[in-house]
């Protein structure tokens, strides 16, 4: 019986924990990936409360790019039926998956939303080293909005 026991306890644990080598490789690529270069978003997700997940790609009529160098970053969107103008910049860090934007300057629509000097904090998980998908949480811990980037090269 104790075998069996041992058997069956050994199972339980290993399919908690389904695919460890691929949760390994992805930890390891966020720790030799930064943000640097040039990004354009290929699609954006929201996140409902029931925990459904509506996927909706950009096309010619919104269109978003961001920049980053060693601190800085700036982001731009255009979209064809909002004339309103949408950019930021300021510093950032980017530290165990956690991108931590501080916007210094912005346009007149972005600041009517966030306020200037204040600190956006993303989750950031790499798909490869060409793509990253950052996340936005409620103060629960819960996804409410997402954006999937792609490298420009």
């Amino acid at each position: 019986m104790k075998p069996f026991l041992l058997l069956l306890c050994t199972a339980i644990l290993l399919s908690c924990n389904q695919n460890p080598k691929a949760e390994l490789q992805t930890a390891e690529l966020s720790n030799k990936l930064d943000l640097k270069g040039a990004w354009k978003m290929i699609s954006y997700l929201n996140y409902s409360g029931d925990g459904s997940v509506d996927t909706i790609m950009t096309s010619e009529k919104f269109i978003q790019m961001k920049m980053f160098s060693d601190n800085k970053f700036m982001w731009n969107r255009f979209t064809s039926y909002d004339s309103s103008e949408w950019f930021g910049s300021g510093n950032y860090t980017f530290k165990n998956d956690t991108l931590a934007e501080h916007t210094e300057y912005g346009s007149e629509a972005l600041l009517t939303v966030l306020e200037k000097d204040s600190i956006h904090r993303l989750d950031i998980i790499f798909i490869d080293e060409d793509s990253y998908m950052q996340t936005e949480k409620d103060s629960l811990g819960n996804p409410i909005y997402g954006e999937i980037y792609h490298r420009i090269k």
